[in-house]
């Protein structure tokens, strides 16, 4: 069985665990489904436009444009291996076309398993302990817990035995029990399903008028006619609300372009024209400090003349009457410091929706909750930092902590710093149980949603419960702010890099309940550096 096994591993495609199905090579060396390809391609082009996706496996680059061939050795080797392990029982865990055959069928389960999947009856303790028999086609024949075949039927508890459910110590059916032929038994059967018939039948007469009413009040709104008894008809309105929701989301982009672009010119006038205020301002000044220098210098020659007549007329020089006055110069100069020129109007244009969008899309002041965070973490609550203790052991981590605000609807943003720290966790969460800290591996289960970064292995991380993506930073060098945004209601979850403004990975969740923003310094084992990661409101830190 190992054999098969180690085989059986080697055929699966790696996106769609399932046998390979027209494989082909990627220029990294994995085999993939040609089928799981052309997703790959089709979830790139719509991601970005970089026409590059990765290898699920190593995270190679591949180039959307070339079109990969057959691997017509892997293809022949599936044809012999599919010719040799005809058994005529197929695993029904398996899904696509080309099922692996069966190992064992599992009474309990009343499944048939292939190799890779009978493997959690080996491993599991529960699971250990059902009865697994070779492939058969008729479970349902065969008693669950001795692999027999059924003949007898209890009357009391209206069950299906073996012969080895009679034995002494399977007493359970014997002490005051009817046991009889399961043959003999038919006609009392036939009894009861005909008894639950009639049941079902009454129940569906009942509905069939139901419907009638409902379509004799609603005769007159014909869409309603349609939402409830032609599911075409629903299916093409979801269908029309997608392109409808989709075209709205497209003509927003496009007016918030206009107005990026009418904005930039807004300020680019009102820039130049500052400019210009500036040099006007300037100009007079010099212009009033060249008359000012030129009074100073006539004035001091003024003192070395000896005729009085000539030292008169200089003294009262019409030209600079209006500089011996304190007031009229201490007046011109304040003048220019106060002129403005005409105002900017770039500020005053600003449509209403930008101040509109900008109340709906305001940062969040997120509070950092002392009472769940973990001991080893120290908190200050008034700039929203975390870092480890230097006088505790930094061991029983993780270091995490929660915001006290509980998000129950709406949108919310904010960002962390994160550079030069190692491994950090930022994310939401549900609240723990009343009294316990946040001491969870956030993502990890079913009721977080984080990303992550791990200096050692150089890759971010995003988890929720079983699902666990990992991947490099798409631009170089690494983001020293992390930013979070979160529809409550829409359950959109996306982290970004919050300098670049370029997206790093997005959730759709469910959220049933408040969720609360999450925080985590991941300490490695090969090294213990203080740590320390900032929650910031973006708004309040352009």
């Amino acid at each position: 069985m190992a054999d098969f096994l180690s085989l059986d591993e080697e055929l699966i495609c790696a996106v769609c665990r399932d046998i390979f199905v027209e494989p082909v090579t990627l220029p990294c060396g994995h085999n993939y489904c040609e089928e799981c390809v052309n997703q790959l391609k089709r979830s790139s082009t719509e991601e970005d436009e970089s026409h590059h996706y990765t290898c699920p496996l190593c995270l190679a680059p591949c180039d959307v444009r070339i079109d990969f061939k057959k691997n017509i050795v892997l293809h022949n080797i599936l044809e012999k291996y599919h010719q040799s392990r005809q058994s005529g029982h197929d695993c029904s865990i398996c899904k696509g076309e080309q099922k692996l055959p069966a190992e064992k069928t599992c009474l309990n389960c009343e499944e048939s398993y292939c190799t890779l999947h009978i493997m959690p009856h080996f491993e599991n303790s529960i699971l250990r302990q059902h009865v697994l028999v070779n492939p058969i086609s008729n479970i349902n024949k065969l008693c669950k817990s001795h692999g027999k075949e059924l003949e007898l039927y209890c009357q009391t508890d209206h069950a299906a035995l073996c012969v080895y459910c009679m034995l002494p110590s399977e007493a359970k059916h014997t002490e005051g029990h009817s046991v009889v032929k399961l043959s003999d038994a038919t006609a009392n059967l036939k009894e009861n399903c005909q008894a639950k018939l009639s049941d079902v039948r009454g129940n569906l007469s009942e509905i069939k008028q139901c419907l009638a009413d409902i379509e004799n009040t609603a005769s007159t709104s014909k869409h309603v006619l349609l939402s409830l008894f032609q599911t075409d008809y629903t299916q093409k309105k979801l269908e029309d609300q997608q392109v409808d929701c989709t075209s709205f989301l497209r003509r927003i982009k496009l007016f918030l372009d206009f107005e990026e672009q009418a904005w930039q010119k807004r300020f680019s006038v009102d820039l130049v024209q500052e400019s210009r205020n500036l040099k006007h301002r300037v100009e007079r000044l010099m212009k009033l400090r060249g008359r000012l220098v030129e009074a100073q210098e006539g004035l001091q020659q003024a003192l070395a003349i000896q005729d009085p007549l000539l030292l008169l007329q200089t003294s009262q020089n019409t030209d600079w009457g209006d500089l011996y006055e304190g007031e009229s110069c201490s007046r011109q100069i304040q003048e220019v410091r106060e002129w403005r020129g005409p105002k900017p109007v770039a500020s005053a244009k600003i449509m209403p929706l930008f101040q509109t969008l900008r109340g709906t899309f305001s940062g969040d002041d997120i509070k950092l909750n002392p009472q769940s965070a973990h001991p080893g973490l120290e908190l200050c609550v008034a700039s929203g930092s975390l870092w480890l203790s230097k006088n505790k052991e930094h061991s029983g981590g993780p270091y995490s902590v929660l915001g006290c605000d509980a998000f129950r609807d709406g949108v919310h943003h904010w960002e962390v710093m994160v550079a030069d720290v190692p491994g950090w966790t930022v994310g939401i969460s549900y609240a723990p149980p009343q009294g316990e800290v946040a001491s969870a591996e956030f993502g990890s289960d079913d009721v977080s949603w984080a990303l992550s970064y791990t200096q050692s292995r150089g890759q971010f991380c995003a988890e929720h419960g079983w699902y666990k993506f990992c991947f490099t930073n798409p631009a170089p060098g690494l983001p020293s702010r992390i930013g979070v945004f979160l529809d409550v209601d829409s359950g959109i979850l996306s982290f970004y890099d919050a300098l670049r403004l370029e997206h790093l990975h997005t959730f759709y969740c469910s959220l049933n309940a408040p969720v609360y923003a999450a925080f985590s310094i991941n300490v490695e084992p090969e090294g213990e550096g203080l740590t320390k990661i900032r929650v910031i409101n973006p708004e309040k830190n352009q």
